[in-house]
């Protein structure tokens, strides 16, 4: 038995996720520890102002230092730390990576759209619930970007991210053109590969999935999907804390994530979706892990 940690710092908010992985002779299996997610959305800045603010690269230090007492708490053996849009697209953003290196000795990676889509990719396939002979459209959804890949017997064929996330939605700051770019690529992949199924990741899926009652991978209609939305419509952010248990940072940009879910099934012409609960911070601890199984065995 070893025990693993990741960091997933997002648009929207940061993930800090402890696994404990068992080898047994049928298999390998990931235990969760504890996933803590902390409400600091850096899209806010990152998207508006073009740089991250103190406040937040405070908070941001001090996650890192509680990610160290974590650590030592669980006994660790290894970790993977990546930040994606919203650092990505800020000015200062290498500049708080180093500062955190220096501070707290946690090293993070800012990570690439096409690498972010690739580790989550593979997250999803260790599930063993993605069949080989079947072809799918996978939606990931995020606050800064959306990050859509094609795979078909296994293998991912076609991938591409697009700066709409839900942060942006909500500030209404997507660049021009970028519907029409999203849905003509998304059409023209679709009829070249003709995936069955949508595979949908990420918070704002994972709570309309809650919300529709669905669970152990049933799958969930685009029927299901714009009922739920139409309905949620009718709340404000707040009546939706209040009445549904759902946190403040994710009842203000839920219909903007369930937008983007739907119309990318829409385009596709996909009539279901797929719901694996799997995020960028599983397939960090299956990326850990299989560096460490391949350093072995070399």
């Amino acid at each position: 038995m070893q025990r693993y940690a990741a960091i997933d710092i997002g648009s929207n908010a940061i993930r800090m996720l402890f696994v404990e992985v068992y080898e047994r002779p049928e298999g390998v299996s990931f235990k969760k520890l504890t996933l803590v997610r902390l409400p600091v959305r850096l899209g806010e800045d990152a998207f508006i102002q073009g740089r991250i603010s103190e406040k937040k690269r405070r908070q941001v230090v001090q996650m890192a230092h509680s990610f160290n007492y974590l650590s030592s708490i669980f006994e660790v053996r290894d970790y993977r730390a990546t930040a994606t849009s919203a650092m990505r697209d800020s000015e200062n953003g290498k500049e708080i990576i180093e500062e955190i290196l220096d501070k707290t000795g946690v090293n993070i990676e800012i990570i690439a759209g096409e690498e972010e889509a690739e580790i989550l990719y593979e997250g999803i396939l260790s599930t063993g619930k993605i069949r080989n002979d079947e072809s799918y459209m996978l939606i990931d959804v995020g606050g800064g970007s959306t990050e859509i890949n094609f795979f078909v017997k296994g293998e991912r064929v076609a991938w591409n991210s697009f700066n709409l996330g839900t942060v942006r939605l909500k500030e209404g700051i997507q660049k021009e053109g970028s519907w029409e770019k999203f849905d003509a690529w998304i059409q023209e992949k679709v009829k070249e590969y003709e995936p069955h199924y949508a595979v949908g990741t990420g918070g704002n899926i994972n709570k309309i999935y809650k919300l529709c009652g669905r669970s152990d991978w049933q799958t969930l209609t685009d029927d299901e999907i714009e009922d739920k939305l139409e309905y949620l419509a009718g709340f404000t952010a707040e009546e939706m804390v209040r009445t549904m248990d759902i946190k403040p940072d994710r009842a203000d940009v839920i219909l903007h994530g369930g937008a983007i879910y739907l119309r990318a099934m829409r385009q596709g012409g996909i009539k279901e979706m797929i719901v694996p609960k799997v995020g960028l911070a599983d397939g960090l601890i299956r990326s850990i892990y299989q560096a460490d199984v391949q350093e072995v065995t070399d």
